[in-house]
């Protein structure tokens, strides 16, 4: 799965460069939420809504997004197994990358960022909600799960779905809600930013 995932990106990027584009709408949230100290981009793609921060690394697992990754420090890896050391980051991003993920990948992958959180480190996940205008479109591989024509697995949330691990406390969710233009028809974009904490070490069972 993961590597027919990675095969999908892969031509994606080769074939069309940067895929997303436009600028960060909600920097505002970063600046109130990071804290000091070194950032993850998990899953980073090209970069699209990433903040700008002094201190970060960004991975992901297609080498073709990489290379047209602005920023200077890259890794290439996986979200579901990261090459850090426990407690190397304050902060990590999923910038709509847990959205690729299957539930089991999910799981991992929270669980990976816990690992290589410092105490009472931040994850800033941004993904689309269900309420989407994309929302059903495709085959659907797992509850609100759907796989395109491109071949990429999108998962759509609910508000209260991350929320619950025993690895992290809610801190926040937002509720991003704005309109995109095709073949000049409106349709509405619904997304989560969702804040998460992680628990400190003796409350995790």
């Amino acid at each position: 799965m993961r590597q027919d995932q990675r095969k999908s990106w892969d031509r994606e990027y080769r074939l069309r460069g940067k895929l997303w584009r436009g600028e960060l709408k909600e920097k505002e949230i970063f600046d109130d939420t990071l804290l000091s100290g070194l950032t993850l981009d998990n899953g980073c793609g090209n970069g699209k809504g990433t903040p700008v921060t002094k201190n970060s690394i960004a991975l992901d697992f297609s080498i073709f997004a990489l290379s047209i990754y602005a920023g200077e420090s890259k890794v290439l890896g996986d979200m579901v197994s990261l090459p850090f050391k426990d407690r190397t980051f304050s902060n990590i991003l999923f910038i709509h990358s847990l959205d690729h993920l299957n539930s089991a990948e999910r799981t991992m992958a929270l669980e990976e960022a816990a690992r290589v959180l410092k105490e009472d480190g931040r994850v800033v996940a941004r993904v689309f909600s269900t309420l989407d205008f994309r929302y059903g479109k495709g085959r659907e591989t797992e509850p609100r799960t759907f796989f395109r024509g491109n071949k990429i697995s999108t998962h759509y949330f609910e508000k209260d779905e991350l929320p619950g691990s025993p690895l992290f406390k809610v801190s926040r969710i937002y509720d991003i809600n704005y309109n995109i233009n095709i073949q000049n028809k409106k349709f509405n974009r619904r997304e989560f930013i969702i804040i998460l904490v992680k628990c400190k070490s003796e409350n995790i069972q």
